[in-house]
Order: C-alpha cells, then sequence, then structure tokens
C-alpha cells in the first residue's frame, strides 16, 4: 500500500513543477506604447500605469510592466500588429488610424484630465466676415498639428463633408484658389489664436475646452464658425491578438483603478487622469463611419 502513495507523492511534485516551469515560461512584461518624440517623457508618463497594470496581472503571467515609444503611428501600428506592444493609449484618429493598419481593437475610454469627451471649434475674428464654413474658400486656416483628432482630423473631415477642397501649404502667406481652403499647422494652441488675432490666417482650430481658456481676453474680437459633433478624450487600444481572457483582466483593471486609493493616485500622476470606463455606443459612430477619410490620410488603397 505504501508504493502506490510513493508513486502518488512523485505524480504530485512532477505535476507541480510542470506547472511551475510552464508558469515560468509563458511570464512575461505588458507593454504599454505611446506615441512621441520625447522618449524619456513619455517613458516617465506611463510608467507608474505600466508598473499598476503589471501588479495586478501577476496572476496572468505578467512579470513586470514596460513603457514602448513610437515615433509615429506606422511604426506604432508595426509594434502593435507584431506583438511588441500590449497596449496602446491615445485620441481617437491617432487609435483608428493605427486599427486599420494593424488590426488593434478599441475598448475603453480615457478621462484624461478629467474630461470625457470634447469637440472641435473652428474660429476666426468677429470682424472677418466668415459665418460658415463656405467662407473659408480662398482663404488659409491653422490645424493644430498632422495626428490631432480636435485639432486636424475632425475639423478637416467635416469641412471635406461639406464639399471643401483643402490643399497644404508652407505657410500662411501661400497664394490660395479661390475655390479651395488653404492650410497650414501651428502645432500649438497660443500659435492657434494669436495667427488669428495677429491676420496671419482666416481661422483656426483648437478643442472647445482649450478654446474657452485661450478666447477669454479676446471673445470681443473673436468668433466661433463651426462645433463638432463630441467624441472621446482619449481611447484606450490593444493589439488584436492578444488573449481574450487578458483583455478583460486588463478592463476590469482600469476600470477599477479609481476605487482604490493606490489606483487613484496612479490615476493622478497620469496626466491627471480621473477614470477609465466603456466607450459609450455613440460616441465613435461618426469617426467610424470616416473609414476612407482615413485610408486616404494614411495612403491605404
Amino acid at each position: 500500500m505504501r508504493e502506490p502513495r510513493r508513486c502518488s507523492g512523485k505524480i504530485l511534485f512532477f505535476a507541480g513543477a510542470i506547472l511551475l516551469l510552464s508558469q515560468l515560461a509563458w511570464a512575461r512584461p505588458l507593454h504599454v506604447g505611446s506615441v512621441g518624440l520625447e522618449v524619456e517623457q513619455e517613458i516617465q508618463k506611463y510608467m507608474p500605469l505600466a508598473t499598476y497594470l503589471a501588479r495586478a496581472l501577476q496572476a496572468e503571467g505578467v512579470d513586470q510592466g514596460k513603457v514602448v515609444v513610437a515615433k509615429g503611428i506606422p511604426e506604432m501600428a508595426q509594434l502593435l500588429k507584431h506583438g511588441k506592444i500590449d497596449l496602446y493609449i491615445d485620441s481617437p484618429y491617432p487609435a483608428l488610424a493605427v486599427s486599420r493598419l494593424s488590426g488593434s481593437k478599441l475598448f475603453l475610454r480615457r478621462w484624461k484630465k478629467g474630461i470625457s469627451e470634447y469637440r472641435s471649434v473652428i474660429f476666426a475674428k468677429a470682424a472677418s466676415g466668415i459665418a460658415r464654413l463656405e467662407d473659408l474658400k480662398g482663404k488659409i486656416i491653422a490645424f493644430e498639428e498632422e495626428f490631432s483628432t480636435s485639432g486636424y482630423f475632425v475639423p478637416k473631415l467635416v469641412m471635406m463633408q461639406q464639399g471643401l477642397k483643402l490643399v497644404p501649404k508652407k505657410n500662411p502667406a501661400d497664394p490660395v484658389a479661390p475655390h479651395e481652403v488653404g492650410y497650414v499647422f501651428s502645432l500649438d494652441d497660443e500659435n492657434a489664436m494669436a495667427w488669428v488675432l495677429r491676420g496671419r490666417v482666416s481661422a483656426s482650430v483648437m478643442d472647445n475646452q482649450t478654446y474657452v481658456k485661450q478666447a477669454m481676453a479676446h471673445l470681443s474680437n473673436l468668433k466661433v464658425v463651426y462645433q463638432s459633433f463630441s467624441f472621446p478624450r482619449q481611447v484606450v487600444s490593444h493589439r488584436g491578438d492578444l488573449p481574450s481572457d487578458l483583455a478583460a483582466k486588463i478592463k476590469q483593471t482600469l476600470i477599477q483603478m479609481e476605487q482604490s486609493e493606490e489606483g487613484k493616485k496612479v490615476l493622478q500622476s497620469f496626466e491627471r487622469t480621473t477614470r477609465f470606463d466603456e466607450i459609450p455606443d455613440q460616441a465613435m459612430v461618426p469617426l467610424l463611419k470616416a473609414g476612407k477619410w482615413i485610408d486616404a490620410e494614411l495612403g491605404i488603397r
């Protein structure tokens, strides 16, 4: 009767050893991705979140959190496509662009700086005579930067949907044909406001919250020409082949962060994020319908 017990003990020992070895073999970092040119700055920004998630996902085989910084949308798409990045957080347009290139999936909304959604605002000088988008023909508008959702893609999308032909220009003084709208990039909100007030461009773009702050001292000299539909401030994506159980655990962990003191502290350090939650059903509809415009921006045929 003792021999079977010895065999049983050996079996249990080897089974435990195999389980431990398999866990060690599958242990891997969780890679959180960001797009930016200042690599150290991006790593510093995202590392507390990556570390928090890694601790919460130890039972899922995650042994540490790492931050990977891509220089642009194409590189981010390649990193997600080849499993070098697991999570990617950005505004809706670059997130959708990356998704179309890599198959990544949007699954949560981020309340960056306490803001869940916002709009694009196109504004001009009050005395400009510009009352509608059609009035921008033959003039120059300043967008913010090439991959900004609120400062470029949404206002450009709206203008193109209304039949306006937008043409890039090297500087605000370049000539514009009467049937076209020329555009340049201001690169920041201060420039966007100053260029309109000084007459360098006929109109500029920024999100509605920033416009309220920037226009505070100039309200009598400005007018809002157009406000867009609302869209999420930022969204969270995961690579397309991330195991569903791991994706579900990440989702649960992010949503529950606001419920603990440690989670709140990490959220606050992450650009004053207040929470992560489900993307409302209608929040992304206008952008999801803009696939052909996104493809055109990316050069996809």
